[in-house]
């Protein structure tokens, strides 16, 4: 049997060796400068030779505490971040979310925190559309694609519906009676490439019109945000929009609606299938985000 030194101990090490003084440690540890003394001098005692030269002015490491500190630091952080990571587990959802859904999204997220207090939901927003749960320290997320990708759970959200949405203020001037009126009106796009007006004007057949021209955004909620302030007319999805066409904030100037067959999905990896806080969200949304 494996017998370690005092970890207590080691911890005292670890802090004498940051500050390079007992009675600074002694202090950071709300400890007596003779217990933080002892705990040295039994780790010494375990080892058979000393870790700090003590001279006039501090204390210094010897060769054999230089190598020492290291290991010490560097298994001290990893029982902390595992530590966290098992405590965050009961009571935390770490969620990765896109950017153009939190519109959507925000007010779902208060009414389950409302549901569920204790169960903290940790949002963090990104303009990927994807997750790597190998590499990235999330519980579940929400994504985009044709597809859930491999080797994780999903539960389908909606399918994208694309419309062009502006400001009823901006029909005044230039009113929307037909397709071809897009012309005289300034194209708000959600990516670079122009792709999603290009998709709905080809649907449409409208392909007279100049999707190439106008303003790009990095994001579908950037360029709704926009058509809000009345600087165009954008193209958006109906499910992020439909609460602003409520509420006339937004108009929807023609009823043709494309459906590009890619869908938003809640994801989680299986590794986490069986916590009970991930099969909660995952109940909760099913029931009340899902088509």
């Amino acid at each position: 049997m494996r017998r370690l030194p005092p970890l207590n101990a080691l911890q005292i090490f670890e802090t004498v060796a940051r500050h390079r003084s007992f009675t600074r440690a002694a202090d950071h540890l709300c400890l007596t400068q003779g217990a933080v003394s002892r705990q040295i001098l039994a780790l010494e005692d375990y080892y058979k030779f000393p870790l700090f030269k003590r001279q006039a002015k501090g204390l210094t490491l010897t060769a054999e505490g230089e190598l020492l500190l290291p290991a010490v630091k560097e298994s001290f952080a990893r029982i902390e971040e595992i530590s966290l990571r098992l405590t965050r587990q009961r009571t935390d959802l770490a969620l990765k979310v896109p950017t153009c859904v939190m519109r959507w999204m925000l007010p779902k997220i208060m009414q389950f925190q409302a549901e569920y207090p204790d169960l903290h939901v940790q949002i963090t927003t990104t303009w990927q559309h994807d997750v790597d749960f190998q590499v990235e320290p999330f519980d579940a997320a929400i994504i985009y694609g044709s597809s859930p990708g491999a080797d994780v759970q999903a539960v389908p959200l909606f399918e994208e519906r694309l419309t062009p949405v502006c400001a009823p203020e901006l029909l005044n001037d230039k009113p929307l009676d037909s397709v071809a009126d897009l012309a005289r009106h300034t194209l708000l796009h959600p990516t670079r490439d122009h792709r999603d007006w290009r998709m709905w004007l080809d649907h449409v057949e409208a392909r007279h019109i100049d999707a190439s021209h106008g303003p790009s955004f990095d994001t579908l909620d950037l360029a709704t945000n926009a058509a809000l302030q009345g600087f165009g007319v954008a193209i958006s999805d109906l499910a992020l929009i439909d609460e602003d066409v409520a509420a006339k904030r937004l108009v929807r100037p023609f009823d043709t609606v494309l459906m590009t067959g890619w869908r938003y999905y809640f994801v989680y990896p299986e590794c986490v299938a069986h916590q009970q806080k991930v099969n909660l969200f995952r109940e909760w949304i099913t029931e009340h985000w899902t088509e």
